[in-house]
C-alpha cells in the first residue's frame, strides 16, 4: 500500500463524562479520532471492535473529557524578552491544546516570533495570537516599553505595516491587545485609535483585548473613558482585578461599564499574579456579572502560583459556584466564538479538528488562592492530557494539582 493510501492511526478516549456545553452534551460517550478528526462520538454499548483493532485506546473512565480547552491570554513567545513561559509546558503539557498569545509582540517582531515558537516543527500545542499595535511591543518582566516611554509615542504606530501583518498572518493572529496608554490627551488612546481602525479594516472580524489596569512609567486612560471607547465583541482582560474602577465606592456597576456590557463587551478573567480578586468576583458575582471566558495570563512570575495552571484558575471559578458546564464552556465554546473560531475549536463533533481536553475531578479537601485571599475547596480539576495533532499528550504532575 502507498504510504499516501495508509490510514491515519486511530486514537479512541474510552469510557469518560463527555460535557461539551455548545451541544449541551453530558454523558458517558468515547471519543474516536482518525488522524487530526474526530470520527466518531459513541456510548459504550455501541463500541465497534474493528474500530478498535490497532487503535490506540486510552482509558479515561472517570474522567471528564471536553472540547480542547483554550487558554485566551498567556505569554508564550519565550526569546522575546524575559517573561514568557515554554508554550508546550502550559499547553498540551498541561492538557491544554489551544493556547492564545495575549499580544507579547508588536507588529516589528511579530514574525520572528511566529517562526521561533508559533510554526517551530518542535511545538506540539497549537497557538494563536493577539498583536500588539505598536512596531515596537514586548511584554518584559521589568516593563521595558513602558519605561523607556516607546509604549506610549504615537511614533510607534505605522498604520500600514499592522495592516499588512494582520493580513500576513491572518491564520493566526485572533485580535489586537492593546495597552490603552494617551500621549497628550488623557480621554484618547491613539494605540486603541489605531487598534480599531484596524480591526475594521481587516478581512476577518478582529476583537481588540485590553488590559484593565495601569502600567509603570506610561499614563493610560480611565477606566470610564476606555469602557465608552470599546465596542460591543471587544475584551476586557484582569475583568476581576481589585481596583479596576468599574465599580463605585458603593459597589455599584458604574455606568459606563453597565453600558459596554449591554453593547456586548465581553470580560475575561486573565488571573495573573496579581489581577484576579476573590472579593472583586464576588461583588461583581452577585451584580449577575460572571466571565465570558476564563484565562491565566501565565507568565514567569505567576507560573508558580498563585496561577499555576488554566485547570486551577477554572478550579477558582468552580469553587464560587459556577456550574461546572458553565466553567467548561468559558475556556471551550466561549474563547473560539470571542476569537471567532467557533467553526473550528470549542466543540466536539464528527469531522471537526480534534482538540480534545481530559480533566478529573479530584474530591478532596484543599485550598485554592487569588495571591491575597485562601479560599477552602472540597474538589478540583486536574488535567489528565489532552489530545493535540493526532497524538495523545499525557500532562505533568502541576503545582498546586492534585494528581489522582
Amino acid at each position: 500500500m502507498a504510504s499516501s493510501e495508509l490510514v491515519p492511526r486511530t486514537t479512541i478516549l474510552r469510557g469518560g463524562r463527555v460535557i461539551d456545553p455548545a451541544s449541551a452534551t453530558d454523558a458517558l460517550l468515547d471519543v474516536v479520532v482518525q488522524g487530526e478528526t474526530i470520527v466518531a462520538l459513541t456510548r459504550p454499548a455501541d463500541r465497534d471492535s474493528e474500530m478498535a483493532h490497532g487503535a490506540t485506546v486510552i482509558d479515561v473512565s472517570g474522567c471528564v473529557v471536553t472540547p480542547g480547552l483554550i487558554d485566551l491570554h498567556c505569554h508564550v513567545m519565550p526569546g522575546l524578552g524575559d517573561f514568557c513561559v515554554e508554550a508546550d509546558e502550559v499547553g498540551v503539557g498541561m492538557g491544554v491544546p489551544v493556547l492564545v498569545d495575549g499580544g507579547t509582540s508588536g507588529v516589528a517582531t511579530f514574525d520572528l516570533a511566529r517562526r521561533a515558537v508559533i510554526d517551530h516543527p518542535a511545538t506540539k500545542t497549537k497557538i494563536l495570537a493577539f498583536i500588539d499595535p505598536n512596531q515596537l511591543y514586548l511584554a518584559t518582566k521589568d516593563f521595558i516599553c513602558h519605561k523607556l516611554e516607546i509604549a506610549n509615542d504615537a511614533r510607534n504606530i505605522d498604520r500600514q505595516s499592522l495592516a499588512e501583518s494582520l493580513d500576513r498572518n491572518a491564520d493566526i493572529v485572533v485580535g489586537l491587545k492593546v495597552r490603552a496608554c494617551y500621549t497628550d490627551d488623557p480621554t484618547v488612546s491613539p494605540f486603541l485609535e489605531a487598534a480599531k481602525a484596524a480591526a475594521d479594516e481587516a478581512a476577518r472580524p478582529l476583537p481588540i483585548m485590553v488590559h484593565l489596569g495601569r502600567f509603570p512609567h506610561t499614563p493610560c486612560i480611565s477606566t470610564p473613558t476606555l469602557l465608552a471607547a470599546l465596542r460591543g465583541g471587544d475584551i476586557i482582560t484582569h475583568a476581576f482585578r481589585g481596583g479596576g474602577g468599574t465599580l463605585d465606592g458603593f459597589g455599584e456597576l458604574i455606568p459606563e461599564f453597565r453600558d459596554a456590557l449591554d453593547r456586548g463587551l465581553l470580560l475575561d478573567v486573565g488571573h495573573s499574579g496579581t489581577d484576579f480578586r476573590f472579593r472583586e468576583a464576588r461583588r461583581m458575582f452577585a451584580k449577575g456579572v460572571f466571565p465570558h471566558t476564563i484565562s491565566t495570563d501565565l507568565n514567569i512570575f505567576n507560573i508558580g502560583g498563585p496561577v499555576f495552571s488554566l485547570a486551577e484558575t477554572m478550579t477558582k471559578i468552580w469553587a464560587m459556584g459556577v456550574d461546572l458546564a458553565d466553567v467548561i464552556a468559558m475556556c471551550t465554546i466561549n474563547p473560539a466564538s470571542s476569537i471567532h473560531r467557533q467553526r473550528e475549536l470549542g466543540s466536539l463533533a464528527v469531522g471537526r479538528s480534534a482538540e480534545v481536553s481530559v480533566m478529573r475531578i479530584v474530591e478532596a479537601p484543599g485550598t485554592v488562592s487569588d495571591g491575597y485571599e485562601t479560599v477552602a475547596i472540597e474538589r478540583r480539576l486536574a488535567p489528565v492530557g489532552c489530545v493535540r495533532g493526532g497524538s495523545w499528550h499525557a500532562a505533568h504532575s502541576l503545582g498546586a494539582d492534585v494528581a489522582a
